[in-house]
């Protein structure tokens, strides 16, 4: 059964994917020394801005109009900001935001263009999960370059295949938060998957953002996924989080892993999108 979310959980989860994402910015900063990389805040969320090619992944806008007006004027800061990095705008728009931003988007020529769901669990009575199943035993004993390449390795295959530069940008920021642990599973002695759980902040206390968890194509099917999201719970609930959350494109694999796991489907948020302005002459 779905998990009931009101506004009050979901301004939780949403300040808190916010928070993710600002620390994935400063993570790149930190990374690339990239000055024009940054946040800008907007309507009780933000906006990132990073690199051109790293697309939708890094650059867009996420928490926004949950406890916070938005402005058109604004809106069209942003807007010329992305346009100035060759990028439309893309806002991801949860359900429980001020119903005055929806009128504000189609007015400005903002279109639906995908969704994503955020699965959540509580944490209170969450079961024993050992970190060994049958042949697939998880950890964090694993070296920020192994990570890397083994992250890399395990998203290079999908069916939407992302641009190298932004899967190594994003294991690298990974092993560069101190708020995020790296997670190993293992099949037979051998590195099967990744994965990484960031701990952040929230009014509700510490909460466990679940993210960056890929499997070696030859490990893919074998339940290397299911048991790495069992590890980060345990240790999500040994670290005092009382939520854990993961997003996910509705029906794909994540999703279904998730929902094996006790994530529950919390809201399903669309991405607004507004393209960029054409060049003149």
């Amino acid at each position: 059964m779905p998990i009931y979310c009101g506004p009050e959980l979901a301004l939780i989860l949403e300040h808190a994917e916010a928070h993710h994402l600002t620390r994935q910015v400063a993570a790149w900063q930190t990374l690339s020394k990239d000055a024009d990389a940054r946040v800008m805040p907007l309507g009780g969320g933000i906006a990132a801005f990073t690199r051109r090619d790293f697309g939708r992944k890094l650059n867009h806008v996420c928490g926004l109009g949950l406890d916070d007006a938005v402005a058109g004027a604004d809106l069209y800061h942003v807007e010329t900001s992305y346009a100035a990095l060759g990028l439309g705008t893309e806002i991801d728009v949860c359900p429980h935001v001020d119903p005055a931003l929806l009128p504000l988007l189609a007015d400005r020529g903002y279109h639906i263009n995908a969704f994503s769901n955020t699965y959540v669990r509580t944490l209170d009575d969450l079961p024993e999960m050992p970190f060994h199943t049958g042949r697939i035993d998880c950890s964090t004993d694993i070296p920020a370059q192994r990570f890397i390449e083994h992250s890399v390795e395990g998203f290079s295959v999908q069916l939407n295949t992302r641009p190298v530069a932004l899967l190594e940008a994003l294991a690298k920021i990974a092993t560069l938060r101190d708020d995020t642990r790296l997670f190993v599973a293992r099949l037979d002695g051998e590195i099967a998957g990744t994965a990484g759980m960031a701990i952040l902040p929230s009014g509700a206390g510490p909460v466990a953002h679940l993210y960056i968890a890929s499997t070696l194509p030859h490990c893919r099917g074998l339940g290397v996924q299911q048991a790495l999201l069992r590890a980060r719970l345990a240790a999500a609930h040994a670290a005092g989080c009382r939520y854990a959350f993961v997003t996910a494109r509705p029906a794909n694999v994540s999703a279904r892993n998730a929902e094996r796991a006790g994530l529950r489907l919390a809201y399903t948020k669309s991405t607004f999108a507004r393209p960029a302005p054409l060049p003149l002459g």
